[in-house]
């Protein structure tokens, strides 16, 4: 065979190459594509199965917690939805699968966990030259409500003072022997005159000293670094009605809005129950003043704080029943400056006998040498402690006798 007859077979042989190279190429472009979009289904499922996971019995609205947490991360409407069922394998479309109990893996048939599939069918770009016109991508998780009643500190947005979750100055004492600290920011006492004891400290972020840092429970383990950021375990709250506020009046205190609290002097100021809703005034008070009252709750909206700054004496309990049951000073999440970063203090004998939940502040707990009180629960954006006070955490046992407060922190378990 001559050479000019051979010619011809090199460009076919090339030519087939070609196809077979564009062939992989396209492979690869469309694998990227794919992979990526599984990334972001993956990432949406992980939060949509923790947002449902929160929202499991007592509290309601699985699959809207679900689907809110979806549209969050990109997948804002399913073309079709599905509640306990079997995830699909194949799909027509954006499909979201949630499941109470899980019905698949290790935690199936388990009512405490909630499994959630997100499926959707991606197009191809190069792979339809071999046919391949889309794929069905998919991703699974499943999260679950676990009963964190031990904790009785959380710190929840690092970013309200930096990067410290627990900033502590002077001589301060925090005190929680018989409950724990879950810190989602960095921990940092080093070369501190202060004192930590808890029965547990869990750090989210990075741990870069740990002078005067007692773990009752964990002594040689304190504190535990590189733990899960905890997610926020009173988002099941809603807030109460809200009514056109009024002037306070000292001497006639009746639950209702109001545009401010603010109390001075000696006197001893008795607030019956119910809800005291303070819409755009702060509750505060100065002098030597003696605030008492059982089965309240105090709500702040509209930049309203609790900012008391005198030598008070405050004996407080939360409700016993009802929805707010245990809450004790509940602040709106949407106020997050630092002019809605409440200050606590109080004499020898104060107690706060109740949650505090200000999940986008920084609590200021502040008192001079000698200062101590009692606080049953905190739930904050960020704590600080200024000056020499001693804040004695009690936990589940400092709240209201009776009171159910389920304290629940939904982690990925699969």
């Amino acid at each position: 065979m001559s050479w000019k007859d051979q010619k011809g077979q090199t460009l076919l042989a090339t030519a087939a190459a070609m196809v077979v190279l564009m062939g992989f190429l396209g492979l690869g472009i469309d694998m990227g594509v794919l992979r990526y979009e599984k990334r972001l289904q993956q990432s949406a499922a992980d939060a949509a199965a923790i947002a449902g996971a929160s929202d499991l019995a007592p509290y309601s609205g699985v699959t809207t917690a679900a689907q809110a947490a979806l549209a969050t991360n990109g997948f804002p409407g399913a073309s079709t939805l599905l509640t306990n069922q079997a995830c699909p394998t194949s799909v027509t479309g954006l499909t979201v699968t949630v499941n109470n109990p899980p019905q698949s893996g290790p935690h199936s048939g388990v009512t405490g966990y909630v499994e959630v599939c997100v499926a959707q069918l991606q197009p191809t770009f190069f792979m339809k030259v071999l046919g391949f016109n889309n794929s069905t991508v998919s991703a699974r998780a499943v999260a679950g409500k676990g009963l964190n009643g031990s904790a009785c500190l959380y710190t929840l947005d690092p970013n309200t003072v930096g990067i410290e979750g627990i900033n502590i100055n002077g001589s301060a004492t925090l005190n929680a022997p018989n409950c724990g600290i879950v810190d989602n920011g960095n921990f940092d006492t080093k070369g501190g005159a202060y004192t930590v004891t808890a029965a547990t400290v869990s750090v989210a972020g990075v741990e870069t000293g740990k002078d005067n840092v007692t773990c009752t429970s964990e002594p040689t383990n304190c504190p535990v670094t590189g733990a899960p950021a905890a997610s926020d375990p009173l988002s099941y709250l809603s807030p109460p009605p809200v009514g056109a506020p009024v002037n306070f009046n000292s001497g006639n205190i009746i639950p209702g809005t109001y545009n401010g609290i603010s109390l001075s002097g000696n006197g001893t100021y008795t607030f019956p129950s119910g809800i005291y809703v303070l819409d755009g005034g702060s509750f505060t008070c100065n002098g030597t003043p003696t605030i008492q009252g059982t089965g309240v709750m105090f709500y702040f909206t509209n930049g309203a704080t609790w900012n008391c700054s005198g030598n008070d004496t405050v004996n407080l309990s939360a409700p016993t029943s009802g929805p707010y049951e245990g809450i004790l000073l509940y602040q709106n999440p949407a106020c997050n400056t630092s002019s809605c970063d409440p200050t606590i203090g109080g004499n020898v004998g104060s107690s706060f006998q109740g949650a505090l939940y200000f999940p986008k502040s920084q609590v200021v707990f502040f008192g001079n040498a000698g200062t101590s009180f009692g606080v049953a629960l905190v739930v904050a954006g960020s704590v600080a402690l200024s000056g020499n006070p001693l804040v004695n955490l009690t936990g589940t046992a400092g709240l209201p006798p009776g009171v159910n407060l389920p304290i629940y922190n939904s982690t990925l378990v699969e």
